[in-house]
């Protein structure tokens, strides 16, 4: 009886992970990134990010990103910037991702100082859809599973081709 509880609740925990679906929100805006605690997608607009204590204001206009006046970064395609907490420190890291044609990409920031310093990038690979659950990133196309598991200082990329 015990075991048949434990695996309930196993189940029951497994549905309720907001990382592993996706959200009509994410169905509604089209984005090609999920799993992210919240996000901005788009051309142009802003997120506001909470961290450290403190409120940032992340914008894109035509494909370049910036943080509270900040440039971080320009860039062509399709851009979703949002927040996930990659290193467990309950500070979360701002994640930029790209989709140019049929190439994606994620460079995560982390606040350090006042500043949003570059961490951590996966290099671009063929893909529609990048997935992020706890320090993965993934990409799948067709056959092929690409992932880059963070590990305290960097990346560790893998693949099953």
């Amino acid at each position: 009886m015990k075991r048949l509880f434990c695996a309930f609740v196993g189940a029951v925990l497994c549905l309720l992970a907001g990382a592993q679906t996706r959200t009509y929100s994410d169905n509604a805006s089209g984005t090609f990134i999920f799993g992210l605690e919240s996000y901005f997608y788009g051309r142009s607009g802003s997120l506001e990010v909470q961290a450290d204590g403190k409120t940032y204001q992340v914008s894109v206009e035509n494909g370049d990103v910036s943080i509270d006046g900040q440039q971080l970064e320009g860039g062509m395609g399709e851009v979703v910037v949002g927040t996930h907490d990659f290193t467990g420190n309950r500070i979360p890291e701002l994640v930029v991702a790209r989709r140019n044609n049929s190439m994606v990409c994620v460079t995560l920031y982390k606040l350090s100082g006042g500043n949003w310093l570059p961490l951590g990038y996966t290099d671009p690979v063929e893909g529609k859809e990048l997935r992020v659950f706890r320090q993965v990133v993934s990409v799948r196309c067709g056959d092929i599973l690409h992932s880059w598991t963070w590990h305290g200082t960097k990346f560790d990329y893998k693949s099953n081709k």
